[in-house]
């Protein structure tokens, strides 16, 4: 005899694992906190590649571009406003990366246990 509850289960359980298993899989192989750590280390990673393209950029600017005083300019402040720009900038892409992969874990986290529990009651049908 068919057990058609059973059939719509098992039909949910491939279906996630067709669609959605291996985008969460992450939620399985990493503890929350080590997980948005290392999105947060990649996230500063390329927040200073691109702060460093941008330094680049504006010293060129102030230099060829506008024709800056190279024996007068004011290196020191120059230097100091680059350092807290890029803490700042940091600090803005930590939070908001921490924020973001925090909500994705919470979410693939829910959906691997939803996932479990149709197995389990897949399982437990005689």
């Amino acid at each position: 005899m068919i057990n058609k509850e059973k059939i719509r289960l098992m039909a949910r359980a491939a279906s996630y694992e067709a669609s959605d298993l291996q985008r969460d899989a992450f939620a399985k192989r990493y503890y929350k906190k080590d997980y948005i750590g290392m999105e947060k280390l990649k996230s500063k990673i390329w927040a200073t590649l691109f702060y460093i393209v941008y330094l680049v950029y504006t010293a060129v600017d102030v230099f060829y571009i506008q024709g800056a005083d190279l024996l007068h300019y004011d290196y020191t402040g120059f230097v100091i406003r680059a350092l807290v720009i890029y803490a700042a900038l940091l600090l803005i892409v930590s939070g908001i990366t921490a924020i973001v992969y925090s909500s994705r874990y919470d979410k693939a986290k829910e959906r691997i246990d939803a996932y479990y529990e149709i197995l389990e009651e897949i399982n437990n049908y005689d």
